[in-house]
């Protein structure tokens, strides 16, 4: 094989997957090892021994997989195309690049026009030469598979752990220890500040107030110098401190170089129920999801303060928009009115007061409509049980219907064996059942649902009705707009406001009230 001598070359050297992965087996033996030393020895014993003129070498630390996560190789490529070289000594074709066909085109093309070789231990290729760009585009297409199969048995491994219930994350859990098998423990320090700010959102508190409470009692946060509010929400919302494992809620990708995120759906996350133990009880991260998912901030231009209790809350019956509230000198109390020129001619405005009054008083009434004896409440409530009983019934014999489907279609598979069937019958009563098998599923899903939503309404009768009692015995106890906004946010979705231009006393408005849940 004709191997080119005295040329002037650049080194390139870069670590594979695969190298890493060696890498980290050596030190799980105690030994050391280094992939870019030893390639480095051995290109500079190959320009030794062909006598090639090093002009520079190029050292990529990145293993990215595109062409532009590489800083490195764009800069060598760049020096490339503007002739600095006459080859490129490298370990293989592979090191140069294991991106899609973009990528490798675009290294072909660089090679080709400067006319420069690329040279490895084991071949020169010519990117001039006949044949060249079928050998070059082969040889990156099993580079590219063989890159995909080491990232899937990375992948495989992950998944592997994960139903395992092992934590793979970067570090532990704020909360948690790892040990060396890579199960987690409750950490002596961390898991009571964890149970503590589950306890803290739980009671109303929002994610400031929490990073707040945190940094007064000096605790240390999972990184950085302070407490984000984002890492509250992240910790409230992780099911790890309910002692379990879920691995695969995001799938990553690559596109034009950039890593791109896509939620995955929760029937293909692999969880881990139970795999070590919990620091808060599943009812205390409901209760504490519950309350966040009940937080709504209200718009509050930048550096000024919440003055409008009811703020996010009121709205106009015409457009729908949030009143605004104004403050004159001529009032000693400020008014709420809707902004949009087009309800102006139809719509007046309300003073504060009055209208804070009438909402309370609105709940006041709406409680005693609802009727709380405890006898009709228990009533309700049996009756909401029984139906979800008959639901939960109407499931197991969907669920037994969907079991002889799947017989009716293995008897057709026989049949069609036996010769019984003609393959057009066939194809008739498999299709047949297929299409009964996926109407029997989504009846069972969709009754899985309504026995959710009932369950959640059911739990929400029992408790709803000493919510809006405490938001009526509390809210004039209250002093700060923002305490009284998220008090009655914690039950009010939105109020609906009306107030016609002939209407002349000033209590002569109307209101729709809409609870966050139904009552």
């Amino acid at each position: 094989m004709y191997r080119p001598t005295n040329k002037d070359v650049f080194i390139y050297l870069r670590k594979s997957r695969k190298d890493i992965e060696e890498e980290k087996k050596a030190l799980e033996y105690g030994k050391n090892y280094d992939t870019l030393s030893k390639h480095r020895k051995e290109l500079l014993d190959l320009v030794k021994r062909e006598q090639h003129n090093v002009i520079d070498i190029f050292e990529e630390v990145v293993s990215g997989e595109f062409l532009s996560e590489r800083d490195v190789a764009q800069e060598m490529l760049r020096q490339v195309e503007d002739g600095a070289v006459e080859g490129v000594v490298v370990m293989d074709l592979d090191r140069l690049g294991r991106g899609d066909m973009i990528d490798a085109g675009t290294i072909f093309r660089s090679f080709k026009f400067s006319d420069t070789l690329i040279i490895t231990p084991n071949e020169v290729i010519d990117c001039n030469s006949e044949g060249a760009e079928l050998l070059f585009g082969v040889k990156s297409i099993i580079a590219r598979e063989e890159l995909r199969q080491i990232t899937k048995r990375m992948q495989g491994g992950r998944r592997r752990s994960a139903k395992d219930g092992k934590s793979i994350t970067r570090k532990p859990p704020f909360g948690y220890t790892r040990d060396e098998n890579l199960k987690l423990s409750p950490h002596p320090e961390q898991a009571p500040i964890v149970k503590k700010i589950f306890e803290l959102v739980a009671e109303g508190k929002g994610r400031k107030a929490v990073v707040n409470e945190l940094h007064k009692l000096g605790v240390e946060p999972p990184e950085g110098k302070v407490w984000e509010e984002s890492s509250i929400g992240y910790i409230i919302k992780n099911e790890v401190y309910l002692g379990h494992i879920i691995w695969g809620k995001q799938k990553y990708s690559k596109r034009n170089g950039k890593r791109v995120t896509k939620k995955v759906p929760p029937e293909l996350w692999i969880r881990h129920e139970n795999a070590h133990e919990a620091i808060v009880s599943q009812e205390l991260f409901d209760k504490a999801n519950l309350a966040v998912s009940r937080r709504y901030r209200a718009p509050v231009q930048e550096g000024l303060t919440l003055s409008n209790p009811l703020a996010g809350i009121l709205r106009c019956a015409l457009c729908e928009r949030n009143l605004r509230i104004s403050h004159t000198t001529d009032r000693p109390n400020p008014q709420l009115r809707c902004i949009n020129p087009n309800c102006q001619p139809y719509q007046k405005g309300v003073l504060l007061p009055i209208i804070e009054k009438r909402i309370i008083d609105s709940l006041a009434a709406l409680v005693e409509q609802v009727s709380l004896q405890q006898d009709e409440l228990a009533s309700s409530i049996q009756q909401e049980e029984s139906m979800i009983e008959r639901k939960q019934k109407q499931i197991a014999r969907l669920e037994k219907e969907i079991e002889e489907l799947h017989g009716m279609r293995e008897t057709a598979f026989e049949m069609l064996e036996k010769k019984v069937y003609t393959e057009e019958i066939f194809l008739q009563r498999h299709q047949s059942i297929g299409q009964k098998l996926k109407e029997t599923e989504a009846n069972i899903e969709q009754l899985k649902k309504e026995i959710e939503l009932e369950e959640a309404q059911l739990t929400h009768k029992e408790n709803i009705i000493p919510q809006i009692r405490k938001v009526i015995d509390t809210y004039w106890e209250l002093e700060s707009p923002i305490e009284k906004n998220h008090l009655l946010k914690s039950i009010l979705d939105k109020v609906y406001y009306t107030r016609k231009k002939e209407w002349t006393k000033k209590d002569q408005f109307e209101l729709e009230i809409v609870p966050r849940l139904p009552i």
